[in-house]
């Protein structure tokens, strides 16, 4: 048995959730907004607005190939990592290495240079967008497939995520601020398309040097005993993987959730300016009321999932998200109930999203290392590679179906030289409902407490 982990070296290795929080939020929250803008945002149009069949834009187009290329590096990437027999081991090289195109591809997504409606525009915008999957693919993956071989104590997992989702949060919430500091430079004369670029590019900057500190946190080899490497083929694995009932369940229960959560990131500020007719300048206190609280909120999800189970936490948080997702609908109706005070109904909706925001963003990773644990113990190979190829690309699905969907959607009954429709608006909280109501379906039928038993039952007989 090696080393245990020391807690400062594995909050060190934390930081790089504070870049994925802020590029994220970058891709997340403002990629549609930025490329698909109202008329009060003040940016160029600087993608075609053409559409495929009437209703697809140029902006799923780009999204929906994304996603493409993400199916076959994924699976790839995490074999190559699962069998890499570099000196410094096999997670830890691909993190050196991915973190400068990781950092560089998400700014220059933004810094497309060709004049507005330009066809070469979305071609800059594809080709980074693509260098900015694949490299978060050769950071991410091997970097969480570590976790459970460097901590291998469920117990010390569940603090481990904490700090992770902790930092990842917190970043996420200074990047909901980018609206205050975009109307700051807007307010010494700046374009509204400089503003936001320079906001992006002191973001990337800042996520840069936490990826490099993260990748640079401990030896790898001072810490993880030697493991097996699985014997199977990629394919062969990936359908064995597959064959794990326990899995699959908890597998589509993330990604519904992850989906409903990538709606809600990704609309929101649509939500909060055109729904609830919440100034621009403002609308960043909204966003972290939800941050602020669902960080206060850490401790205590912590404390009950080990008390109630995570099963049951994740349940709650999908029936308060059906809920809020429902409420969407009506939310231009609610804000005329409430004129002069559209703020705090704004700010009554972050609230209320607090508790699945913090629930979702780290109960899942904690179940998902239960997963992999009990699987290395039932057939004596290691395959946290593939394992966290498949969470991760659960994420990245979520994104792209999210901004495929929302991207379109949004234009419903937009206007002449207009990308965004009210109507559009309002039915994209439609679909996050149903997606949220699929997830908590899937969550009610994990078998938690089959895994941890098992787990528990095999640690002691050892």
């Amino acid at each position: 048995m090696k080393n245990k982990l020391p807690k400062r070296k594995m909050v060190r290795y934390c930081l790089s959730d504070i870049a994925k929080g802020l590029f994220n939020g970058m891709i997340g929250n403002y990629l549609l907004y930025f490329f698909q803008p109202t008329v009060k945002s003040g940016l160029p149009t600087l993608l075609p607005e053409n559409k495929l069949l009437g209703f697809i834009t140029v902006m799923a187009l780009i999204t929906g190939l994304g996603k493409v290329i993400d199916a076959i590096t994924d699976p790839w990437v995490a074999d190559l990592s699962d069998r890499c027999k570099h000196k410094d081991g096999r997670r830890m090289p691909f993190l050196k290495y991915a973190a400068a195109p990781y950092a560089f591809s998400v700014l220059l997504i933004f810094m497309a240079p060709f004049r507005e409606g330009s066809v070469l525009n979305a071609v800059w915008v594809c080709v980074f967008l693509l260098i900015y999957y694949t490299s978060y693919t050769f950071f991410f993956i091997p970097r969480n497939a570590l976790i459970p071989e460097a901590i291998p104590d469920a117990k010390d997992r569940v603090g481990y995520y904490g700090i992770s989702t902790a930092f990842f949060m917190g970043s996420s919430s200074f990047m909901y601020a980018a609206t205050l500091f975009v109307d700051i430079f807007k307010g010494f004369g700046v374009s509204a398309l400089w503003s936001w670029r320079i906001v992006f590019t002191v973001f990337a900057a800042i996520g840069l040097t936490c990826l490099l500190l993260g990748a640079t946190a401990f030896r790898e080899n001072d810490y993880v005993d030697a493991r097996t490497a699985p014997p199977q083929p990629l394919l062969s694995s990936a359908r064995s993987i597959l064959k794990n009932k326990i899995f699959v369940t908890f597998f589509a229960g993330d990604l519904f959730s992850y989906i409903s959560m990538a709606f809600f990131q990704t609309a929101m500020l649509y939500y909060i300016t055109m729904l609830l007719n919440v100034p621009e300048s403002q609308s960043f206190l909204v966003m972290l009321s939800a941050i602020g609280v669902a960080l206060c909120l850490f401790p205590m999800i912590v404390k009950f999932s080990k008390k109630y189970g995570k099963k049951n936490m994740l349940v709650i948080a999908s029936i308060v998200f059906t809920v809020v997702f429902a409420f969407i609908f009506f939310g231009d109706k609610l804000a005329s109930l409430v004129k002069g005070y559209e703020l705090l109904l704004g700010l009554f909706m972050g609230v209320v999203v607090s508790f699945p925001f913090a629930a979702i963003n780290i109960l899942p990773q904690s179940c998902m290392s239960d997963i992999i644990q009990k699987d290395s113990i039932e057939n004596g190979v290691n395959r946290e590679g593939l394992f966290s190829a498949t969470k991760t690309f659960i994420e990245k699905i979520a994104y792209s179906v999210a901004m495929v969907v929302v991207s379109s959607v949004l234009a419903i009954g937009a206007g002449e030289g207009e990308s965004v429709g009210m109507l559009g608006v309002k039915l994209t909280g439609v679909f996050a409902g149903v997606f949220s109501l699929l997830s908590l379906i899937f969550f009610m039928l994990y078998n938690e407490r089959g895994v941890t038993e098992f787990i528990e039952k095999n640690r002691s007989a050892d």
